[in-house]
């Protein structure tokens, strides 16, 4: 009696890098401080001004207790609010009319003007204004933005290109919550450096590494571009080397070393380590170790951060400022991520970031006294 074969088993198709990366451009933004409202600890402006987002103004305030956020956009602004869960998570999102709107940089400085009315009815007024016809020599700058984050669903690379402090001028900067004045923080010896604790950047932009996944795994990756190695005898794809996001004129790129092969290929029982590293345009802002295990259909991959942000050309308040508050360098290594994919017909994976260390900002708060 003929018997037909058993079917051939399944296998997974080609899993050549599970890791995400976006870039998304913000126009301009300003970012400050309070020293001692008792609602609300910091406050941001951005304007976006691109054909994925739209024109237009988010405002956002920082709340003192448990530093829970509630964000203010323009209506018409195409804003992904998943992205903007920072500090200690998302309050409210609100669509909001703005009574003024308006942030500028030029060659000379910065003119921010916003009034709105927040979810509490309080009225906010923010008026910044240190134009003087001088033209400032700005730098670069990672926003220890994501040295707040309790709960990361991301590693947040916010990158500024055009960055510099408030000067000091004979117009005072004036933020007023519910008719009643707000102190900004200050850095020590404003004298000498004339610097209000105000920060603004005239082009920046946010990069996202590995969005936290639980589900279905493209088996192409969720990057813009993903550029190949050569094995080392030339006979076919090593795996992937670099990992590409681009937008609004930025440029993000991991790069892997040695290249990140195709899950499948891994042999069972094996561990395959390197190291990677993230530029954005062109710059070196952290990297660390990658590791990969397989057993039988299930693959763990890590990423240790152990790289600081070492800033490069930075004016001499600025150096004083990161290297007095090391938050600003160290804050990336803090972040590590853990993800497991399971090698079936549709692979799958489950990822997440954690925080190590305590580091959360608090040296930067006393310094600043905010």
């Amino acid at each position: 009696m003929d018997v037909d074969p058993a079917p051939p088993a399944a296998t997974a198709p080609s899993v050549r890098c599970p890791f995400s990366l976006t870039v998304e451009p913000i126009a301009r933004m300003l970012n400050l401080e309070l020293a001692d409202h008792p609602v609300y600890d910091g406050l941001e402006l951005q304007w976006f001004d691109d054909d994925v987002h739209g024109t237009g103004m988010l405002a956002f305030l920082s709340r003192r207790a448990g530093r829970a956020v509630d964000y203010y956009a323009q209506p018409g602004l195409r804003l992904d609010p998943a992205g903007y869960r920072i500090g200690g998570g998302t309050r409210s999102w609100n669509e909001t009319e703005f009574a003024v709107a308006r942030l500028e940089v030029a060659d000379d400085g910065v003119d921010a003007h916003v009034r709105f009315t927040d979810v509490n009815g309080r009225a906010v007024e923010v008026r910044v204004l240190d134009r003087d016809g001088r033209k400032r020599h700005r730098a670069a700058l990672l926003a220890p933005v994501s040295a707040a984050v309790e709960r990361p669903e991301s590693m947040l690379l916010v990158w500024m290109t055009d960055f510099d402090l408030v000067h000091v001028g004979p117009t005072s900067p004036v933020v007023r919550i519910d008719g009643q004045d707000a102190a900004i923080g200050r850095l020590p010896g404003e004298r000498l450096h004339r610097r209000h604790l105000i920060k603004y950047a005239g082009s920046l932009c946010a990069v996202t590494l590995n969005r936290a996944h639980d589900g279905p795994l493209a088996t192409a990756g969720d990057a813009t571009d993903a550029a190949s190695a050569q094995s080392p005898d030339g006979s076919g794809d090593a795996g992937t080397a670099v990992l590409g996001a681009d937008a609004g004129g930025h440029r993000a790129r991991v790069v892997l070393d040695p290249a990140l092969p195709d899950l499948t290929t891994v042999t069972d029982g094996a561990t395959t380590t390197g190291r990677w590293h993230v530029t954005v345009d062109a710059a070196r802002l952290t990297g660390g170790r990658w590791w990969v295990r397989r057993v039988g259909d299930l693959v763990d991959l890590r990423l240790d951060v152990d790289e600081r942000w070492r800033p490069r050309g930075l004016p001499p308040l600025m150096r004083v400022v990161t290297t007095v508050a090391p938050v600003f360098r160290r804050w990336p290594t803090t972040y590590r991520w853990r993800a497991r994919v399971e090698l079936v017909p549709a692979p799958a994976m489950t990822s997440r970031w954690e925080r190590v260390g305590g580091e959360r900002g608090a040296g930067y708060r006393r310094l600043t006294g905010s």
